[in-house]
């Protein structure tokens, strides 16, 4: 919900408050998921909803930054194309192989967010570069993990941690491989 006001900040020039609010988003992200399984509210509605949260968040903030920052936009553009390629690329293969969004919410992916959610701000508020470009660099794991997901698995799944629990769920659970 707080994509579209993101844009609105942004396209106001309210630089403190875009950041603000999109660092209350990120951890919302974190507390719905943590906050879902404690109550036992899981479900595939709201494995998917937040997948496409996410997805609303990443989108609007670069667009966002660019409004605000154009300068540090522009001049870090090699890395930030990494990422938005990174974040979408898996996304649009699933959703072409599956016609669905899965929401893998993989380890690597988790790990991203984190590093993105420390590089980002160092980015824009101190112009400390090399967090954001670690970060930058870190999605293209996020991406082959959740690529490898996508070959692996017939159907669209959600919360299957790595790759490598994806290649174990297609053995199954005698270990042989499945048709």
């Amino acid at each position: 919900m707080c994509a579209p006001v993101l844009l609105a900040l942004a396209w106001s020039g309210t630089a403190g408050i875009f950041l603000v609010l999109f660092g209350l988003g990120l951890l919302s992200d974190v507390l719905d998921g943590a906050l879902a399984r404690r109550l036992g509210q899981e479900s595939d509605f709201g494995a998917r909803l937040d997948q496409w949260a996410d997805f609303a968040l990443w989108v609007s903030f670069p667009l966002g930054a660019w409004w605000l920052w154009p300068e540090i936009v522009r001049r870090e553009a090699p890395f930030v194309i990494v990422a938005v390629v990174c974040m979408l690329l898996p996304t649009a293969i699933a959703y072409a192989k599956y016609r669905a969004v899965p929401g893998y919410h993989t380890w690597s992916v988790k790990v991203g967010s984190i590093l993105m959610g420390a590089g980002v701000p160092l980015l824009l508020i101190f112009d400390l570069a090399w967090p954001f470009r670690i970060a930058a660099l870190f999605q293209l794991v996020c991406a082959v993990d959740e690529l490898g997901i996508t070959y692996l698995s017939s159907e669209c799944r959600h919360d299957v941690p790595s790759v490598f629990h994806a290649a174990q769920l297609r053995r199954g659970p005698a270990g042989r491989e499945r048709s």
